[in-house]
């Protein structure tokens, strides 16, 4: 080659914009991949690279690089619009780079300043989270997009101070949420395989990290380069996460890593009750109200039932932002009183605020709901619920005014053993809420049945509740207009039969949580017998559990397989008692019964009994028990023992014979 075509090859590589270059690493990788024979998917993520630079105060910079190829058509629709989401008031993102590798080896270098910025779609919180989005030309299948961007800050938002000068999207001066101190929750799982994924974090010498893998095992090194720790996790040919039917949290059996430089649960438990403190200031329209929630009330119990019960009702669940103020931090009680909504944290704020008044010890707590918290204290909640300390004992009890809507619980049936930090002055060690029996979520069905000579069944019923089922049943009965009432019984009665009607004679007013949820009724169907000539073929009534499409139907359709990987998550604990008396007519002849079924197992247990009380007169009970609101893999055959046993008991035909009856 001579100095003139030297010179124009110069010139060309100059003139030739700096991201329109293509990588030989990057291309090397992209045709190394393989193809959708390789994989059976639709994309590949050749590879997905994170690296995190901590400074002193706290506050992070993650560079993240990704790279993924198309292998199928489904593949060019997935990856048509490429969406990066943000929180403008909580960190700061940079696109720098969005490319397409084209098979015939071509880059094209989208053009940044083309992206469009909206809001990220939202239900229920509106916390101004936005997304840019950058379209991609058309892509082909063996084809590549590669994006780079830099995030500054975290995913929630926090008080703001002078900070070190790193500001967010509206150039508002950041803070981490515990001063000096950062942390992260990184998946190393996907729904689609990745073949290679590195998260790398730089950070001072004199702020190291804790770090904890679950679930897996990730490549680790930490290194000293001057006066950072540098630490590297990696993992190669991950699959995609092969999902089964309501099964438990991802987080809870996928490959993930924890780290944080906080020491210690109690201090993340002091920090929560310094950062809420000053929100829980109540005026005199906060306390005139408490004074007339609680007026009538005798005991401690009643007073924090009655106000955890208005929280509960009258501050809606709806988020609308202050700014920087979201996150753990909850709202001034004042403002959610005068907005009459919140999200949890506000709400149990509120009630904080009220309880307070009221003259007891409260504070705030924060759990994640319905899935394990491991020991690293790095920020892996989703949930904010309200304490009182006990004035006698000392001991901490939980409240919930968000999931108490038409509810008893003062902490919901639905949410034990459930990991929680209180926000109290002294620090408190990570910690667990109470156990819920089966008895204390039960179903309870009480009935007489009494078949009529040409095969019709009229009855009488009877259905008692507490816990979780009392929960959906007070829902249905308050969301159900009085004038609609009967479609909504009509609706369960066919689980009895097509014809089957239901007239309900009394039940709760869903409003009175002075006592459990009890619906009494009559029910008839005209042809629930089965046959003609000289037998007749039926079923036992009430193990068709009216009203069970609310308060068990969780607990089926999930027994198809015979053994499971992962845990069966169920809504609780459960406990379904039957007890029927039923009356045949003249002349019948009962010619078989179900055996007796006596079952007990780690996760479930069912006891059946059936007998003739006399010659025209069946008695049955039926009892099943669930212990746990998540069946563990080693105890799904229990479980699902029982399940069968109990369907098959449901769907057994009792035979009769009809005396004088030949034809």
């Amino acid at each position: 080659m001579n100095r003139w075509q030297v010179g124009w090859l110069l010139l060309i590589v100059l003139l030739t914009p700096l991201g329109a270059r293509a990588d030989d690493d990057v291309r090397a990788r992209i045709d190394a991949a393989g193809d959708a024979e390789r994989w059976d998917a639709d994309t590949v993520v050749v590879f997905d690279h994170t690296d995190v630079t901590v400074r002193p105060n706290g506050i992070g910079t993650a560079r993240h690089h990704r790279v993924v190829k198309v292998l199928r058509d489904g593949g060019i629709r997935c990856e048509a619009v490429q969406r990066f989401p943000f929180d403008p008031h909580t960190n700061r993102l940079e696109l720098i780079a969005v490319r397409v590798y084209r098979g015939d080896g071509t880059v094209e270098e989208l053009p940044i300043a083309g992206r469009v910025q909206q809001p990220q779609p939202a239900h229920g919180i509106y916390w101004g989270t936005q997304q840019y989005l950058v379209q991609v030309p058309r892509l082909a299948v063996g084809g590549a997009v590669e994006t780079i961007t830099e995030m500054t800050g975290f995913n929630v938002a926090y008080l703001a101070d002078d900070g070190d000068g790193e500001v967010n999207a509206l150039g508002e001066v950041l803070k981490p949420p515990v001063p000096g101190h950062w942390h992260d929750e990184v998946d190393f799982w996907s729904g689609v395989p990745v073949i290679e994924q590195r998260y790398t974090v730089r950070c001072p010498k004199d702020k190291p990290l804790q770090y904890e893998v679950y679930n897996g095992e990730l490549r680790v090194a930490v290194l000293f380069e001057g006066d950072e720790i540098v630490y590297s996790f990696e993992k190669d040919d991950i699959e995609p996460l092969k999902t089964e039917p309501h099964m438990e949290p991802a987080a809870n059996v996928a490959p993930k890593l924890l780290l944080a430089t906080l020491p210690t649960w109690e201090d993340k438990s002091r920090w929560l009750h310094e950062v809420s403190e000053p929100s829980f200031e109540a005026d005199d329209a906060i306390r005139a109200k408490v004074a007339e929630v609680i007026k009538d009330c005798q005991t401690d119990e009643e007073k924090y039932t009655a106000l955890n019960h208005w929280v509960a009702e009258n501050i809606r669940y709806a988020g609308t932002s202050r700014g920087m103020c979201e996150g753990y931090t909850n709202h001034d009680v004042v403002e959610t009183f005068h907005d009459r909504c919140g999200v949890c944290k506000d709400k149990a704020g509120m009630l904080v605020g009220m309880l307070r008044v009221a003259g007891f010890d409260s504070f705030l707590v924060m759990t994640m709901a319905r899935q394990r918290v491991d020991r690293v204290p790095a920020d892996q909640f989703n949930h904010a619920v309200t304490c009182i300390r006990d004035r006698d004992t000392g001991d901490l009890i939980l409240l919930d005014p968000t999931w108490m809507p038409k509810s008893r619980d003062n902490w919901s049936t639905l949410e034990p053993l459930q990991h929680v930090v209180f926000g109290i002055p002294e620090g408190h060690e990570l910690s667990q809420s109470p156990y819920f029996t089966p008895e204390e979520n039960m179903a309870a069905w009480q009935a007489q049945s009494t078949y009529t000579a040409d095969g019709g069944v009229r009855g009488e019923l009877q259905l008692e509740s507490n816990g979780a089922p009392d929960g959906r049943l007070r829902r249905m009965l308050s969301m159900t207009l009085p004038e609609e009432c009967r479609a909504a019984f009509d609706k369960t009665a066919q689980r009895l039969a097509p014809d089957a009607r239901l007239t309900v004679t009394s039940y709760t007013d869903p409003l009175d949580f002075s006592r459990p949820v009890t619906i009494a009724g009559d029910y008839e169907s005209d042809a629930f017998a089965l046959g003609d000539g000289p037998r007749r073929y039926l079923k036992l009534p009430m193990m068709q559990t009216l009203f069970g499409d609310r308060v068990i139907s969780d607990l089926f359709g999930d027994t198809d397989a015979d053994e499971r990987k992962y845990g069966l998550r169920l809504l609780a604990t459960r406990m379904a008692k039957i007890d029927e008396t039923v009356r045949l007519p003249e002349g019948w002849t009962v010619a078989d019964l179900p055996e007796a079924v006596e079952l007990d197992g780690p996760s479930a247990a069912l006891e059946f009994s059936i007998e003739k009380t006399t010659p025209n007169t069946l008695h049955y009970t039926c009892e099943m028990r669930i212990k746990h609101w998540l069946i563990p893999p080693d105890e799904y055959s229990n479980f699902k023992e029982v399940i069968e046993q109990f369907e098959e008991l449901t769907g057994y035909v009792v035979t009769c014979d009809l005396e004088g009856r030949n034809d």
